[in-house]
């Protein structure tokens, strides 16, 4: 074991806590382990020089890197692994390339670190025109290379994002949120918790809105539901008494939007698929249309009201949910209602004229319709 190296970063950890408490705070949850040969050996071999490397317990260095940094530095890049983590950025990849994942989030990561008042490294990806976008925004505009470098300015992540345990990654992600405010409210209390960080603390803690409710109350409340006498209550009919029955008409066409630009993952697409299967079970329309859009429309299937329904993801290029209320116009579809599944990245049309909800994957909020925000 590098003892220096060693020294380094728990001088810069100790000085972290003094200096940016918020940060130091945060960083005494990751153990300092020095990288092993083979993860030495696997980011050459990705083309990455070994740095460091975070999987939400443990922050791996490469001693060597390590003794190249100044004190400012060292300080800097502890933190930036600690933000790693409070942005669920681990977790989160899914199937999206980990070098161009890397990348957004480091963009990410690195303007928040400067807006707190760090020194950024030389060749660390920093690019103004990304300020105030998430990593998943960020994911998008990159090039989509082999390595997803590109769009937006040139240079390697400064760490490796690791896979983490499957089986911890959701115990872990909400033992990082539960510290991530707690660490916001000591900072707060000491007046030093960083305005960049303030915004995304104050989400944290917002009461979180029951989006599935939200979903089934716009779709059930477009369903005409009455009292029919031509539909005796069976379980009063039984005792003699002829009362009336609510029910539900079929609905005409309902239309779902889903974006696959490349922010949608699979667990996020299901969660909402089953959400829509439930519904279209009450509700009955008589024709479900769900179309796939990026900058295009890449697919449309059509389901009646006894179909099984499924939902698969189709596309993956730029994004402009324009094209669906294109597509809806063109085919006459009139349908009674709309929802989009979508990161809200794109352009929106002037004005629509059919009921709309957007479910957003952000915190974004639609200038036409309204907005729930899924929450998987």
């Amino acid at each position: 074991m590098n003892q220096a190296a060693l020294d380094k970063l728990t001088l810069a950890r100790s000085q972290l806590i003094l200096d940016h408490g918020f940060f130091g705070m945060l960083a005494l949850r990751l153990k300092l382990k020095e990288m092993p040969e083979v993860q030495r050996q696997a980011m050459i071999a990705r083309g990455m020089r070994p740095t460091l490397a975070v999987n939400g317990k443990e922050v791996f260095y490469d001693p060597d890197f390590i003794l190249t940094l100044t004190a400012p530095l060292a300080k800097a890049a502890l933190a930036h692994e600690v933000m790693h983590c409070v942005f669920e950025h681990i977790g989160r990849r899914g199937e999206r390339n980990p070098m161009k994942w890397n990348k957004a989030g480091d963009y990410v990561i690195n303007q928040v670190l400067k807006d707190s008042g760090f020194e950024l490294g030389e060749g660390w990806l920093f690019e103004p025109a990304f300020n105030n976008m998430t990593a998943d925004h960020i994911y998008n505009l990159l090039d989509d290379d082999q390595d997803g470098g590109g769009g937006g300015g040139s240079g390697d992540p400064l760490c490796d994002i690791m896979d983490g345990d499957p089986g911890d990654m959701a115990q872990q992600e909400v033992e990082w949120k539960v510290a991530t405010v707690q660490a916001a409210q000591a900072a707060k209390m000491q007046g030093n918790l960083p305005a960049s960080m303030k915004r995304f603390v104050e989400d944290l803690t917002a009461p979180q809105v029951n989006w599935r409710e939200q979903l089934q109350r716009f779709v059930t409340q477009i369903s005409k539901n009455d009292y029919s006498w031509m539909r005796p209550n069976k379980r009063f009919l039984e005792r003699g008494f002829y009362l009336p029955t609510l029910y539900s008409e079929s609905m005409g066409t309902m239309f779902i939007g889903i974006d696959t630009s490349g922010s949608i993952d699979q667990p996020t697409l299901n969660a909402f698929g089953a959400e829509i299967k439930a519904i279209h079970a009450a509700v009955r329309p008589e024709r479900l249309v769900v179309a796939y859009c990026d900058a295009a429309i890449n697919h449309v299937d059509e389901f009646g009201p006894n179909d099984e329904l499924h939902f698969d993801m189709h596309g993956g290029g730029g994004t402009d949910m324009r094209k669906l209320f294109e597509y809806v116009e063109e085919n006459a579809l009139n349908p009674e209602c709309m929802a989009v599944l979508t990161d809200l990245y794109t352009p929106f049309p002037d004005h629509i004229d059919h009921p709309t909800l957007w479910v957003a994957t952000t915190d974004g909020t639609a200038p036409v319709g309204e907005t729930i925000r899924i929450k998987v």
